[in-house]
């Protein structure tokens, strides 16, 4: 486990790779996209990614991978290229079009629109990932561990949760209701994942209850954390 910190993100950009991958790999189709933006613009974002997907950019070839909400950046097509990729996103964040220009630039990875808990994996999978997702966007952190640990040689997670009170008014869609949605805090998130401890790698529960300053503009912390699969 790693809490994303000021002192980590210091580290990284002494060697900012994913910062030097972009710029290589540049390519204006997607400068609109808002997961190329958010990379381009936030260091914390990097480090993660570096975290999550490093290996598979520079090290690795031939996995399969599995990308729970990734979204799609200029990243996305060497992923593909060296992996037989899978993406599952709703793509929220794409407008009109953007998911079809998105594909072409990045050589038409695979991609499902579709909510995660619709997917059924096909086979196992080397590595699945879920990055800025749960579970702060998405609060199913024990249904997702159900379902993909058993599916993956490893499981790798970036964890948002706020140190102080969060809550959301939203809307259902398929009913006239106004729910509010309490965002997890550090205790909560760590009471779900304690259930999975003994597929953990590296465990260290007590990063959930450190008071860190946070390097996000909105006050979240992140936690990154690596579980063994059910396939090893």
């Amino acid at each position: 486990m790693e809490l994303v910190s000021e002192d980590s993100v210091g580290r990284y950009l002494a060697h900012d790779v994913i910062g030097a991958l972009i710029e290589k790999t540049h390519d204006s189709r997607l400068d609109e996209l808002t997961c190329q933006k958010w990379l381009r613009q936030s260091a914390p974002k990097r480090l993660i990614f570096e975290r999550l997907y490093g290996d598979l950019l520079f090290t690795t070839k031939g996995l399969r991978v599995l990308d729970i909400g990734g979204g799609v950046t200029c990243l996305s097509r060497i992923l593909s290229e060296r992996h037989d990729y899978n993406l599952v996103d709703l793509m929220v964040h794409a407008g009109d079009g953007e998911v079809e220009q998105a594909l072409e630039a990045t050589r038409k990875i695979a991609v499902h629109v579709m909510d995660w808990y619709d997917y059924i994996p096909v086979g196992g999978y080397d590595v699945i990932i879920a990055n800025d997702l749960l579970p702060n966007v998405d609060q199913r952190l024990d249904l997702f561990l159900q379902r993909f640990l058993r599916a993956a040689r490893e499981v790798r997670l970036s964890l948002t949760f706020y140190p102080d009170l969060r809550f959301y008014k939203t809307r259902r869609e398929n009913a006239e209701e106004i729910l509010y949605m309490l965002a997890w805090d550090g205790e909560v998130t760590a009471r779900v994942l304690e259930k999975y401890a003994e597929y953990i790698i590296e465990p260290d529960f007590g990063l959930f209850a450190e008071n860190n300053a946070s390097v996000f503009p909105n006050g979240r912390q992140v936690c990154l954390v690596r579980l063994r699969g059910g396939l090893n």
